[in-house]
């Protein structure tokens, strides 16, 4: 059977498909509203028990306290790219994946220090808010205050189970899915500003 592309019926067809096509590419991505200046950090953190260049934090919402270094060992300037995760059982997790140099870092952390924790801070603030990037991170979690979204926070703990040697860390972040998605658009926005 022949279309006839001049009949109303052929044209609801066209716009049709292109619809289709149109919204399963928009379906790809997790984070459309998130603009180009949406920006985020991330900053990891070693645990120790070494009391004289240490501090307790207290990690996600759930107030866990760990004992962590004072320096960051790897941060947002040696990130790549980061990327959101569907997970099959409806949650979520966010990937990072660091150039050659966080890369080497992350190996050389992670090989001698298994069953030690990595905590995770991240500053994630709406685009036109005034909150500075680079401020050190408070000892204590930002709760979200009446309804209002958090704008950083001591967002995970992931456990050293061994050697990570792809330069990717994989996580389950303790924020909603609107968190997540801001920290990765943002990431990824800081990400290509770095290397151009």
């Amino acid at each position: 059977m022949r279309m006839n592309m001049k009949s109303p019926r052929g044209w609801f067809n066209i716009y049709f498909v292109l619809a289709a096509v149109a919204l399963a590419a928009g379906c790809q991505s997790h984070h459309p509203h998130y603009g180009k200046k949406q920006v985020a950090t991330i900053r990891l953190y070693l645990e120790t028990h070494e009391d004289a260049s240490a501090g307790t934090v207290f990690v996600t919402r759930q107030r866990i306290p760990m004992t962590v270094e004072r320096d960051p060992f790897l941060d947002e300037s040696d990130l790549a790219r980061a990327r959101f995760v569907d997970e099959a059982d409806g949650t979520y997790a966010i990937d990072l994946v660091f150039n050659d140099h966080g890369a080497a870092l992350l190996d050389m952390t992670t090989i001698g220090n298994r069953g030690r924790r990595i905590a995770i801070f991240s500053h994630f603030p709406p685009p036109g808010t005034k909150q500075e990037l680079d401020d050190v991170p408070d000892s204590q979690p930002q709760p979200a205050a009446s309804g209002k979204p958090r704008r950083s926070g001591w967002i995970s703990a992931v456990v050293i189970n061994g050697r990570l040697t792809s330069g990717s860390l994989v996580f389950t972040p303790d924020t909603t899915r609107a968190e997540a998605e801001a920290i990765v658009a943002g990431l990824n926005n800081v990400a290509s500003k770095s290397k151009s």
